[in-house]
């Protein structure tokens, strides 16, 4: 029996030295946000966006001097599939519970600070976390029981700093 669900699969191998190439692929990953199943093995969900992502890594790594192998591939049992999609949760999970950390810094900053540079300040990291949270949430390819609370997080952050603008602080 195999899975309904369809995975790109990448096992890839680097030369060690410069370490700056790892790196470089690892934020790839990473960025299009890739679940990592040990070292230099790695899955996504097949999909036509990812693929292409995918094919666009491996052409690097063989750039790069590296081999490569990419798969479609489909567990075998459906358990499997949970399990994949369980690890892209918690990756999404840790991914806002990271976000939420700094909102939840940036609110006490904003709460003791006073003066227009520190409004200001508190608004450019109000932008990168909603930019940060818009990108988990599309990372999140089968959701997060994190998101609601960041998102929400973040609308507190931006109601408290709309109050200091009307309040002249």
């Amino acid at each position: 029996m195999t899975s309904p669900n369809p995975w790109t699969l990448l096992v890839y191998k680097i030369p060690s030295q410069p370490t700056r190439l790892r790196l470089q692929i690892w934020r790839k990953l990473q960025r299009m946000g890739a679940l990592y199943l040990q070292d230099a093995v790695c899955v996504v969900p097949s999909r036509p966006d990812l693929d292409e992502n995918m094919q666009y890594i491996a052409e690097a790594i063989a750039e790069m001097g590296g081999t490569y192998h990419l798969f479609k591939a489909s567990t075998f049992f459906p358990e499997g599939d949970a399990r994949l999609a369980g690890g892209f949760r918690d990756l999404a999970d840790t991914a806002f519970e990271e976000i939420a950390k700094r909102v939840e810094a940036a609110q006490s900053a904003l709460t003791k600070a006073a003066g227009l540079t520190a409004l200001e300040a508190a608004e450019e990291e109000l932008k990168r976390e909603r930019v940060a949270y818009l990108r988990a949430k599309r990372l999140a390819y089968f959701g997060s029981d994190k998101a609601t609370a960041v998102g929400k997080q973040l609308d507190t952050l931006r109601r408290s700093l709309d109050d200091l603008h009307r309040h002249g602080k």
